[in-house]
């Protein structure tokens, strides 16, 4: 639950961001990607859909253009509420691993760098 509760954080601060920030209005042109990040039984997480300038949210976990995959909802929620500290720990100690197009994702980052 907690998991889902620091997604639904993010996916508000972009929704904010992408209506209210005129810069953030003009970071978004022209970046179109799909970004997943989800637990790795597929049975928790959310989609970031980024297009035509604008932001939405659903939870069709299974197309994306890179997805953050987690081993569970436990260790995402922790390594999440520190920030990129925790996800680069997490990333080094293998216990979280990305899918699909690294640059998709690497956007994204600036993206959520941008918003928190």
């Amino acid at each position: 639950m907690r998991f889902l509760f620091i997604l639904f954080v993010i996916a508000a601060k972009f929704k904010k961001s992408s209506q209210t920030d005129e810069n953030f209005k003009k970071f978004l042109m022209g970046h179109e990607c799909r970004i997943v990040i989800k637990t790795r039984d597929g049975k928790r997480g959310k989609r970031f859909i980024f297009e035509n300038g604008s932001f939405s949210t659903d939870t069709v976990l299974d197309e994306y253009d890179a997805a953050m995959v987690w081993p569970d909802a436990a260790v995402a929620f922790r390594a999440m509420k520190r920030g990129e500290e925790g996800i680069q720990e997490e990333v080094k100690n293998h216990r979280v691993y990305i899918e699909g197009k690294l640059h998709a994702f690497t956007w994204f980052g600036a993206a959520m760098n941008y918003v928190l």
